[in-house]
């Protein structure tokens, strides 16, 4: 079915239809924006902020964020105990 035939039967149904819950569920329908269409919508206001941003000169270099990634990682580690080895472990014991 072509896109002015499938038109033309839709419109001639909604002429038809009387009931007021149909018509504002057809309505709804045709106007409420799809999952798809706000996630692309969100991407690209996203996309614009970006570049906005960049061009006013905020973000990083490629080194910059190099040297942030590292020292964050360094501080992380810095964070964590140190492993102890399997010998230096307190022996546990076990029923066999």
């Amino acid at each position: 079915m072509t896109t002015a035939a499938l038109k033309k039967k839709i419109m001639a149904l909604v002429d038809k239809e009387t009931s007021e819950k149909k018509l504002e569920l057809v309505h709804k329908a045709l106007t409420t924006e799809t999952k798809a269409e706000a996630i692309r919508s969100r991407m690209n206001e996203m996309a614009r902020a970006s570049d906005k941003s960049i061009k006013a000169g905020r973000g990083l270099s490629l080194g910059e964020f190099e040297r942030n990634g590292k020292q964050a990682l360094e501080q992380i580690a810095a964070s964590r105990s140190k492993a102890k080895n399997a010998a230096s472990r307190k022996p546990i014991a076990r029923k066999s």
